[in-house]
């Protein structure tokens, strides 16, 4: 998935971020659930970030450190019944109404979406693996970034992340 997303136009190679050991490791110990396989290859792969891909959610080192917190809070206001179990480990939050998690204790788990308002129960699972909502959503982003490039403007911060201008 990384060799898709590095098409020059949703990341260059020169905007793929991996995370050192040490990094990875504090992603580890952020949340008490294994971290699976599939999970700390992405992480040392891009973990630190991917040019335009998945910009602007929280699924990057550091901003994926308590997440696991967060979505807890969010069952929490929403008044959810649904409680975590000890496999679940929260990777994705997009602007603290909707999380996705990976169950399980295999090398590549399956993953569950839990979204303010549609999931009145709780969480949904959603993809067979995270290897596979990776693939979903490159599959969505390359061809949505291909058509949109001409009209975004980017403005490149000093810590070397993107601000988009739509």
């Amino acid at each position: 998935m990384v060799d898709a997303i590095t098409d020059g136009i949703t990341a260059s190679p020169d905007q793929l971020q991996g995370l050192p050991a040490g990094a990875v490791l504090a992603v580890e110990r952020d949340q008490q659930a294994p971290m699976a396989d599939a999970y700390r290859e992405f992480l040392s792969l891009i973990g630190g970030g991917a040019g335009r891909f998945m910009q602007g959610e929280a699924v990057y080192h550091p901003h994926v450190l308590g997440l696991g917190t967060a979505a807890l809070e969010l069952l929490e206001e929403n008044e959810s019944p649904f409680l975590f179990e000890p496999t679940d480990r929260v990777f994705f939050m997009h602007q603290g109404y909707q999380f996705e998690f990976m169950r399980g204790t295999g090398p590549d788990p399956e993953v569950w979406s839990y979204s303010e308002g549609d999931h009145a129960n709780g969480p949904v699972r959603s993809y067979a693996s995270f290897t596979e909502w990776l693939r979903a959503t490159a599959e969505a982003e390359i061809p949505a970034w291909k058509h949109h490039v001409e009209t975004v403007r980017e403005e490149i911060n000093a810590d070397g992340s993107i601000t988009l201008h739509w």
